[in-house]
């Protein structure tokens, strides 16, 4: 009597293709933020709003004084930058812009934050002013 052939279950091929093909991608997925520190240049802090709700930097520096921000915004949503503690909107631009926005700030750390609903909980940073 022949042996019945033994198959994989779908659920297992599925699963090992799924990790295979996962692996070489979050290999790729730099947002940016792997420990980089951005000082202002020339006193204009350039930050990138990502269409997967995150900054290109979470950590900025800056002299005190005015500040610049250069807001860009990529192709599909739109972004604020809003500090939390003081609670000013200093930019906002909508997908495809790029905005500028200037506030005077003394030296401390702050919060920035995009405010648009839904990106909060991801899209946040420190801004350390010296």
């Amino acid at each position: 009597m022949a042996q019945p052939h033994l198959r994989r279950p779908a659920t297992a091929r599925i699963l090992l293709l799924l990790a295979a093909l996962g692996l070489p991608l979050t290999a790729c997925g730099d947002h940016g933020t792997d420990g980089e520190v951005r000082a202002a240049e020339d006193g204009v802090l350039r930050i990138v709003g990502q269409d997967d709700l995150r900054w290109d930097v979470e950590q900025l520096t800056a002299p005190a004084g005015e500040i610049t921000f250069e807001l860009v915004c990529e192709d599909a949503v739109n972004h604020n930058i809003v500090l939390d503690e003081l609670d000013e909107e200093i930019a906002f631009c909508s997908p495809g812009e790029t905005v500028t926005g200037s506030i005077e700030l003394q030296p401390g750390t702050y919060t920035y934050v995009c405010t648009i609903p839904g990106h909060e909980s991801t899209m946040r940073g420190e801004l350390v002013v010296e």
